[in-house]
Parts: structure tokens; C-alpha cells; sequence
């Protein structure tokens, strides 16, 4: 649509440009048609660009991408996303932090998911309302989303808008975490996720472009 408009902006230009009544044109007025069109390419070109940019601009404002993130991997696979698509980045993160050693962590995600815990959130988004695609990344805690995500999902209310789901893990892939938010947010419109192995994600980058270009979200 916007390079139509400025087509057809071109065309009303060149329509409004100097031409003869006689049979022939003279060479003065060949130059000048000439010039004529060349500035108004040039003028087109301008528009073209700033179009483009206020609509790549636009699209960045509406994107926000949220994740949890322990161990740092799917805090790159959230960069890789911004490095593609811009908007915001919000970390999800707790007012109690999560320990580092591996067994009792584990040990107390469980616990947590058999008690339903909600963790209390140590960040906040004002604005939320403002995003329509929201990507919402976790790593999967016994094939499920962490519970800091699910206290994510209960502050605020994603009806009507876009989700897509990314995930690390050690091999379960999305596990039943994307069937969590759909449960969490059941007016919200979801999009084809990605996920990717813990051990993978550096090198994942391609594949997270390739994803985003199915979407028609890279730019």
C-alpha cells in the first residue's frame, strides 16, 4: 500500500510537469522534462525512505519481548529476536532469587510446580497495553514454564494480542508450556513458536532469523 502511494504520488508529479502544445518538442523543453523527472525520482526516493522508516519504526514500538531466564541461554535466544525485530526487552525476574546450584534448584522448581506457587515479580511493565505482538521466552522447567512466567501471565491481560512463544531446554523442547499459556491467556492470538536446545543456542541465530522471516517479522 505505501509504495502505491508513493507511485502514484510520482505519477501526479510527472503529470505536472512542463511539456509543449506544438507538434514537436524542443530541445529546451527535453532538458527540462528530463530534469523535471529526475528531481522528482529523487523526491520519491525520499518519501520511499521515510515511510520505511516510520513504519519499521511503528512496528518496534508495538513489539515487546519478555523472557525468564536462569542461566543466561534463553536471555541470548531474546537477543537474537531484538537483534532482528527491535522493540522492548523486559526480563522477567523474582523478588526472591532462584539459587545457582543445579540440584537445588531443580528441587525447588518442582516444589513449586506441585504447590501451584506463584513467585512474586521483582519488575513491572506500565504500558503494556501499548504492545500487540508480545514473544514470551522461558526455559522449560519439568516440561512446563517456570512459575515466575505464570506469575507474568496472571498480572496482566493479553486479550487480543499476539504471542509467540520461545523456549530452551535440555532436549524436552516447549514441553507443555506453550498448552500453559493458551490456558493463561485464552484470548490472546498465538503464532508459531521456537524452540531450541540449551546446548545449541549460540549457534542458533540462523535459524531464529529463518523463524522470524516465516512470521514476517524480520526486517
Amino acid at each position: 500500500m505505501k509504495k502505491l502511494f508513493v507511485s502514484l504520488l510520482v505519477l501526479t508529479m510527472l503529470c505536472g510537469c512542463s511539456t509543449s502544445s506544438d507538434t514537436g518538442v524542443t530541445e529546451q523543453t527535453t532538458e527540462n522534462l528530463i530534469s523535471d523527472t529526475q528531481t522528482t525520482e529523487a523526491i520519491a526516493s525520499e518519501i520511499q525512505e521515510t515511510v520505511d522508516s516510520s513504519a519499521s519504526e511503528t512496528k518496534e514500538e508495538n513489539i515487546l519481548i519478555a523472557y525468564f531466564s536462569q542461566t543466561g541461554n534463553t536471555e541470548k535466544l531474546a537477543e537474537d529476536i531484538h537483534n532482528s525485530v527491535g522493540g522492548d526487552m523486559f526480563e522477567i525476574t523474582t523478588v526472591t532469587p532462584y539459587p545457582d546450584d543445579y540440584n537445588t534448584l531443580v528441587d525447588q522448581a518442582r516444589q513449586e510446580q506441585d504447590e501451584d506457587f506463584r513467585p512474586e515479580l521483582a519488575a513491572h511493565i506500565d504500558n503494556v497495553e501499548q504492545y500487540d505482538i508480545i514473544f514470551l521466552g522461558y526455559p522449560n522447567w519439568w516440561s512446563d514454564l517456570p512459575m515466575p512466567v505464570f506469575s507474568f501471565l496472571d498480572e496482566y491481560d493479553l486479550s487480543g494480542k499476539t504471542i509467540i512463544p520461545f523456549c530452551t531446554s535440555g532436549g524436552g523442547g516447549f514441553g507443555n508450556g506453550v498448552e500453559s499459556m493458551q490456558s493463561a491467556e485464552p484470548d490472546a492470538v498465538f503464532e508459531e513458536g521456537f524452540e531450541v536446545d540449551g546446548s545449541s543456542v549460540d549457534s542458533a541465530e540462523t535459524d531464529v532469523n529463518e523463524w522470524l522471516e516465516r512470521l514476517g517479522l524480520e526486517e
